[in-house]
């Protein structure tokens, strides 16, 4: 996903230490994953003192709690504001959300790591927990408001309860293929993944979602 800086960089020369101290839990969590990432080991990127982190934040877990807040928030905001341009072009606006999905940056395995080690959190931290829930509801609804405009322009009336089904399957389609990708590339190509999605909204929907220009 396109961004103002590479997630896994680390500006040594904020004066925002909160922000300094989630970058390098970040960049952390991208090479050494949960089990390796420590306070010592946070506090060795951000090249700082031990003890200055711990004066922001009391101890590993909450500070992977707020990067997990972070990158959430982020690339929420990062998608909303990609559909948004797209906003009377909903079948467009779709199309930019696949491609997104299979971008470069985005099958990173770093990118992996680090997600696997918020989901993990997920199951045992209830704020967390209520992250990923409010998060996931918004893809869910910008999806569904996308298929209920482009049904209407195409003059179509689909049932709402139709319409959050076909999101909450586009949505895991998405999801599955992003991770079985980045576990073992040699499955299919990002090409195919697309062209995958693309059927299965066909299929399900009888919308037909353009091919992306560039090539993933």
């Amino acid at each position: 996903m396109t961004r103002s800086k590479n997630i896994f960089s680390v500006d040594h020369t904020t004066d925002d230490k909160k922000q300094l101290f989630i970058d390098a839990t970040i960049a952390s969590l991208s090479e050494h994953g949960y089990k390796g990432t420590t306070v010592r080991k946070i506090a060795e990127i951000a090249k700082v003192a031990p003890g200055l982190l711990t004066h922001y934040y009391s101890g590993k877990e909450v500070l992977i709690a707020e990067s997990y807040r972070y990158m959430t928030k982020k690339f929420l905001g990062i998608f909303q504001e990609r559909i948004a341009e797209k906003k009377n072009k909903p079948l467009e606006a779709l199309q930019i959300f696949f491609f997104k999905t299979f971008e470069k940056d985005n099958l990173d395995p770093k990118v992996l790591r680090v997600w696997l080690a918020f989901w993990s959190l997920t199951l045992l931290h209830k704020e967390l927990s209520h992250i990923h829930k409010e998060t996931y509801q918004e893809y869910i609804t910008s999806i569904e408001d996308m298929l209920t405009e482009a049904y209407s322009m195409e003059g179509r009336s689909v049932d709402p309860e139709v319409i959050k089904a076909q999101a909450i399957g586009i949505n895991a389609i998405l999801d599955g293929l992003w991770l079985e990708w980045c576990l073992n590339p040699e499955t299919f190509s990002p090409a195919e993944g697309l062209q995958i999605v693309r059927g299965f909204v066909a299929k399900v929907t009888g919308l037909e979602v353009p091919e992306y220009e560039a090539t993933p």
